[in-house]
Formats: C-alpha cells, structure tokens, sequence
C-alpha cells in the first residue's frame, strides 16, 4: 500500500447491482486528479455476481478494501461500516448504481480546499440512459454557492442522492448515516452539519442516474417515511441546536407527514393535519415533540416500509 497519505475515500454500498456495476466502476476507478484514493466497497449479501465483478475490475488497483457480510441490514448499516473503515482527509458516497463524471470528484476537492469547506455537494439527474453510455463524462461548466454555516445551507437546500464529498473526521464525529432510517440520503448531510466548517452546493450534476431497473425511489411511503424520522430524530437528539434550526427541521417533519397523509386519507385537505402544515410553512413554529411522536408512531407501525435489520 502506498506510504502518500489518502486524499478521498470511496465508499460504495453493493447489493445485487451486477448489470450496473462495470460502468459505475470504469468511471469511479478513473477519476482523474487524484493522488492517491482508496476504494471501500460494503456488500450487503449481494446473490448476484455484484461482489465477483467488483474483484475482478479492481484486481490491480491499489487501495482496495472489499467488505462482505453474512447478514443482510440495509443501506445505513453498510455505509456506516464503509465510513468507520476510510482513512482519507474526505470521503465521498455512492451507490452501486450511481455514475460520477470523470473530473468530479476533483472539481469538487478543489472547492473543498479553495474554500476551507468541510461539505461539498452537487446536483444529480436521472438521464434515463443505459450505464455504459455514461461511462467517460465529465462536468460541464457551472456555479456554486458556499456558506460558512453548513447547517444553515442544508436546511434551506435539498441534499438528496449519493455523491457528496465530506471531510472524513466530520462523517465519523457525526457517527455517519442513522442507523433507525433505512435510506440515508437525508440524514447524512442532516447529521454532519452541525460538525462542519462551511458547506458548498454545485449547480453540476456530480451524480449521474442511469436507466433505472427498480430502486426504493418508487415506493412513495418509503421515502416519506424515511424523510420524516431524519427530521424526527434530528429535533430529538438535539434539543441544543438553534431556535432558527428547530423551527426548519421542524417545517420538514411535518411536509413529509403531510405528504404521507396525502397519499392515505380523503378529504384530506379539510383536516387538521392540513391546517398544521399550512402554519408550519407561514409561522414556523417550534417543534412540538408529543405531536411529532404520535406522527412517529403512525410511521413505524406501517406495513410494506424496509426497516434497518437487527442483528
């Protein structure tokens, strides 16, 4: 292994995404202006050839570490199992069926230094276009915003989708994903923030979406679920953030209960749910937290909502 100190982490979660996974590869395994990276790959008891494809293409690439499990937990499990093994001055995200253009990640580390920014984030974009033909882009030109209050542009922005570009002591001392949310897009940038010095936002997409087979994107309640509990768990753990902050995270726990309910009910716009969301969004009130339980109890009794997995 090589003595140069690592300058980005990669860290992919893997499970079952063989007919992907040879371009995701050839464009994270050629990202150009790197010194030296490392590759973390975590699979979650992938049955498909997803574990043997990612061997065989990184075979001669120095810094690898391929992780395999017994049990299958889910997608915030195995990031944070990725995240406690890099060693890189920042990590950067992915799932086995994202692409990066080529000059991402440089772009991105560039932005990081240049402005002292612990957080670098970008846009993706569903191109509907089979992975192979995705496989040697590059960004084109674009802007980008920084702000030295991390958490300030998280939550006045939309942080979805893999690709963000974290320093690596900020991912651990936020303790990575959380591990009560199955999917972990919002509770990472959610969880890191408060740690971070300065956040970017890109207008590049620095995620490329390829032809979409099935994901959890399609199951609606899934993501209301999930989007509810980061939020949820974010105002509970953290009685001792600012007011400001409260009142926002507390705007989002209920638009995602909103949007949840929606989907549910009848006459759903003659009720008091509808009246509660309307005011979170003119007066910003503060979090109420028995009436955000009892919202968090409706959620974790739904049927057909992945679960993080006991061990």
């Amino acid at each position: 292994m090589s003595q140069n100190p690592i300058d980005v982490s990669f860290v992919m979660t893997v499970y079952n995404k063989e007919y992907y996974l040879p371009s995701v590869l050839a464009a994270l395994l050629h990202q150009t202006g790197l010194k030296n990276p490392e590759f973390i790959f975590v699979d979650d008891v992938s049955s498909d050839k997803s574990v043997d494809i990612i061997r065989e293409m990184t075979k001669n690439i120095p810094n690898v570490k391929i992780i395999t499990n017994e049990k299958n937990r889910g997608i915030s499990v195995r990031i944070n199992q990725g995240i406690k093994e890099a060693q890189g001055e920042y990590t950067r995200m992915l799932d086995s069926d994202d692409i990066f253009p080529l000059d991402s990640t440089e772009k991105m580390l560039a932005l990081a230094k240049k402005h002292k920014a612990d957080m670098v984030y970008g846009c993706f974009t569903k191109t509907g276009k089979e992975p192979q033909k995705l496989e040697k882009e590059y960004l084109g030109n674009f802007t980008y915003k920084y702000n030295p209050n991390a958490l300030q542009m998280v939550l006045h922005g939309r942080f979805t989708r893999m690709g963000q570009l974290i320093r690596t002591s900020v991912l651990k001392e936020a303790k990575g994903a959380d591990e009560r949310v199955f999917i972990q897009d919002e509770s990472i940038p959610l969880r890191c923030a408060p740690h971070a010095l300065g956040a970017i936002k890109m207008t590049a997409n620095v995620v490329l979406v390829p032809k979409e087979l099935g994901n959890f994107s399609g199951n609606k309640i899934q993501l209301d679920n999930d989007r509810f509990l980061a939020y949820y768990y974010m105002i509970a753990d953290n009685p001792k953030l600012p007011v400001w902050a409260m009142r926002l995270l507390n705007k989002r726990a209920i638009s995602a209960y909103w949007k949840f309910y929606k989907k549910t009910r009848k006459n759903h716009y003659f009720s008091k749910v509808f009246l509660n969301y309307l005011l979170s969004k003119i007066i910003l009130p503060k979090p109420n937290l028995p009436a955000l339980k009892k919202m968090r109890d409706e959620f974790l009794v739904l049927e057909n909502v992945r679960r993080i997995k006991q061990e």
